[in-house]
């Protein structure tokens, strides 16, 4: 199977692991075990939790993490190591860790969740950013460029998922089964969790790597098992392919520099499509391919991570 028909492959792994409907953690429990890490910043659209660190002279460096994550991802290593040299701000996307999703239709939108995260940076003076996007992220920040390109310095792709899917895809979303398909994986998760195996969910994602020592207990897994995080990752999910077809849509006006750096042994998004294929799209944008490195590659390269900002900034 083609990585590039990830959703209908999703479907059938889905329909046939899932069970009972999800059983939500509480989400006292939850955050009680895991608090907010940095502050909040309110705006028109809800409030955002972002961690600020570092003070260097060049532009601030903004980290978007991707699908079921939290700030987390990025603060157990990586701010501190990029730090040295940036300003480095990592903010829960809306509906994740402890940013508010608003109750409107077109919230998984990326240029609406871009325009919140926009507005939050604008309050604590980060300007002209180099934003940072991992996986669903990229969706993210690509947006926010395409919105607002005057007032960023450049993107980089982290394993991002930057273009649509042909074949099936957008016919299962025409009938409503990506809402299915995001539905299953959040009953897969919650079912996960329930029998312990967040350790083999983490491991996958990471796969052929590992995860870095006290990753899993510090990121705060039950924070993506509260309701309304599993409600906001579900809508990201099953929207997936509208969301990117409609950044993607935008590619020609892309000018600013764009760097991408995604792992030739990503299981989930394929560099073939997702790096390759949109290089080509995007005359601005730059691959870098690792090799023998799966989905966390800002984890796995942290050191190529820091080169292509430093190189962006």
């Amino acid at each position: 199977m083609k990585r590039r028909t990830f959703l209908t492959g999703t479907a059938v792994t889905f329909l046939t692991t899932a069970c009972a409907a999800p059983r939500p953690t509480p989400e006292p429990r939850a955050e009680a075990a895991y608090p907010p890490i940095g502050q909040i910043v309110d705006t028109r659209f809800g409030k955002v939790h972002l961690t600020d660190q570092g003070r260097g002279d060049g532009p601030p460096v903004i980290l978007i993490h991707g699908a079921s994550g939290n700030v987390r991802d990025w603060t157990h290593s990586i701010t501190s190591r990029l730090s040295a040299r940036h300003r480095v701000i990592a903010m829960d996307r809306p509906g994740f860790g402890y940013s508010e999703r608003p109750d409107v239709d077109g919230s998984w939108r990326p240029a609406m969740q871009a325009e919140q995260l926009r507005e939050a940076a604008a309050k604590i003076g980060a300007e002209n950013p180099i934003i940072v996007g991992h996986s669903w992220g990229a969706g993210v920040a690509l947006a926010w460029a395409l919105d607002a390109p005057d007032d960023v310095t450049g993107v980089v792709s982290v394993s991002g998922v930057t273009m649509p899917w042909g074949g099936l895809a957008p016919a299962l979303n025409a009938l409503g089964f990506g809402s299915v398909i995001a539905g299953l994986y959040n009953r897969r998760m919650t079912r996960s969790a329930e029998n312990g195996g967040v350790q083999r969910f983490v491991e996958r994602a990471f796969r052929p790597q590992m995860p870095p020592p006290g990753y899993l207990d510090y990121v705060g897994a039950p924070l993506a098992l509260r309701e309304k995080t599993l409600n906001a990752n579900g809508a990201d999910l099953a929207n997936t392919n509208p969301a990117i077809s409609e950044v993607a849509g935008r590619y020609g006006e892309l000018r600013l520099p764009i760097e991408v750096m995604h792992g030739d042994a990503d299981w989930l998004l394929g560099i073939e499509q997702h790096g390759q294929e949109f290089v080509a799209a995007v005359p601005s944008a730059r691959l870098t391919p690792l090799p023998a490195v799966g989905h966390m590659a800002h984890h796995a390269r942290t050191d190529v991570l820091a080169s292509l900002i430093q190189r962006m900034a």
